[in-house]
């Protein structure tokens, strides 16, 4: 399951294309979620936001309760990278498998 995508668009009309890939750190291998603003093409996403462990987002690795029903501030400083709840459980959706539109 490598850089399977799907997309979120943000309450201020903003796409973010999200990535999911997968990353091998000592002898496990992790899925990792990237954000990316789909209005400037730094890359073939769109420009790199931030990323997350997948286990992080779906609050399953003890550091909270995820992003479900919640949304997420993708980063502090720019008031446009955030995602609302209905898209935060899309991606939750998407980690999990149920989204459709991959």
């Amino acid at each position: 399951m490598l850089n399977q995508m799907t997309h979120v668009i943000n309450d201020k009309n903003i796409m973010f294309n999200v990535v999911l890939s997968e990353s091998k750190e000592d002898n496990t291998t992790k899925m990792l979620v990237s954000f990316y603003d789909t209005r400037y093409d730094h890359t073939q996403y769109g420009q790199f936001v931030g990323r997350y462990y997948a286990s992080t987002l779906l609050g399953l690795d003890g550091c909270g309760s995820g992003i479900k029903d919640k949304g997420l501030n993708l980063h502090g400083g720019i008031d446009d990278w955030s995602i609302n709840a209905e898209n935060a459980n899309h991606v939750v959706d998407f980690i999990e498998g149920k989204d459709k539109t991959k």
